[in-house]
C-alpha cells in the first residue's frame, strides 16, 4: 500500500484482507473517470510478493482500476477508509469527514438560499440552484418571463427592490467566491431603475442593506454602480458603508462614494 511512493502499511493477516475485499465491494460503474490520481494506492501482492495489481481510493466514493475503463462506484466506500483508519492511516477518513461537513454545510445554506427564493419564482428554484452547476447566467428570455410574473405580483418597484435585496443577501452572503446561483438575483436588480433602488435602500432592514451592498459592490454591477450611488441620498450612502463587513471592500466603496459627497 503507498502514498504516492512511501509505503504507509503492510498487511498480510488473510482475515483483514477479506475485510479489505468486503469493503471494496462494487455498486455501479456509471461512466465517469475522476480527476485526481487518488487518495491512496494498493497495491495487491502473490504469496511471493510479485505485485498482481493496483486499485486506487478516489475520496471514499470510488475505486479506480486498470481493468475498467471507468472509476467504479463503492457500495459502502467509507468502509475501506475506515478499515485503513484502524491500521493507522488515518488521512483518507479524516479528509472524507471533513468533506462531508462542507457538503452539509453547503447543503444547509444552499436550502437556506432557496427558502428566500421571491414566492412567484418558487417553481424555477431547481432552474436557479442547476447554474452553480452549469455555471451559466439566466438566458434573456427567461429572465423577461420571470421578470413579468414577479413584476405582476409585486407591482409596486420599492417593495420589489426590498424583496430582490433580501433575496440577495441569502445563501453565504459572500461578495466574492460564492455559488454561481447566488447572482441571480442582481439579474432582476439590474432591471430595477437607481431611483427605486434608492428609494428602498432608504426603507431596507439589515438583510436588504446587506443585499444592498452585495449588489453595488457585484463585478457585474459596476457597469451602473455609479448612477445607483448617485441616486442615493448622503444618509443612504453612509447606510451602506456602516453595512460593509471588511475593510477592503468599505475602503473600495468610500472612494467610489468620495465622487458624489
Amino acid at each position: 500500500m503507498r502514498g504516492d511512493s512511501t509505503p504507509l502499511l503492510t498487511e498480510r493477516d488473510p482475515v483483514a484482507v477479506r475485510a479489505l475485499r468486503a469493503a471494496l465491494r462494487i455498486a455501479d460503474l456509471p461512466g465517469f473517470v475522476c480527476m485526481c490520481w487518488g487518495d491512496v494506492a494498493l497495491d495487491f501482492l502473490d504469496d511471493r510478493d510479485a505485485a498482481l495489481t493496483r486499485v486506487t481510493l478516489h475520496h471514499g466514493y470510488s475505486v479506480r482500476w486498470e481493468g475498467w475503463r471507468e472509476d467504479a462506484v463503492l457500495a459502502a466506500g467509507e468502509l475501506s477508509l475506515e478499515w485503513l483508519a484502524v491500521r493507522g492511516v488515518t488521512g483518507p477518513l479524516r479528509e472524507f469527514r471533513a468533506a462531508e461537513r462542507r457538503a452539509a454545510e453547503a447543503e444547509r445554506v444552499e436550502r437556506l438560499w432557496a427558502a428566500a427564493v421571491p414566492e412567484p419564482l418558487e417553481v424555477y428554484t431547481p432552474l436557479f440552484l442547476d447554474t452553480s452547476r452549469t455555471g451559466g447566467r439566466l438566458p434573456g428570455s427567461q429572465l423577461a418571463e420571470m421578470w413579468e410574473l414577479l413584476c405582476a405580483a409585486h407591482p409596486d418597484a420599492v417593495a420589489r427592490v426590498l424583496r430582490l435585496l433580501t433575496w440577495y443577501s441569502a445563501g453565504t452572503g459572500a461578495y466574492s467566491g460564492y455559488p454561481v446561483h447566488e447572482g441571480i438575483p442582481a439579474q432582476f436588480l439590474d432591471c430595477e431603475t437607481p431611483r427605486d433602488f434608492a428609494r428602498a435602500v432608504e426603507r431596507a432592514d439589515q438583510r436588504a442593506l446587506a443585499g444592498a451592498v452585495r449588489y453595488v459592490i457585484g463585478w457585474h454591477t459596476r457597469h451602473r454602480v455609479d448612477g445607483l450611488l448617485m441616486a442615493l441620498s448622503p444618509a443612504a450612502r453612509q447606510r451602506l458603508l456602516t453595512h460593509t463587513r471588511d475593510t477592503e471592500t468599505r475602503g473600495w466603496l468610500a472612494r467610489r462614494i468620495a465622487r458624489f459627497d
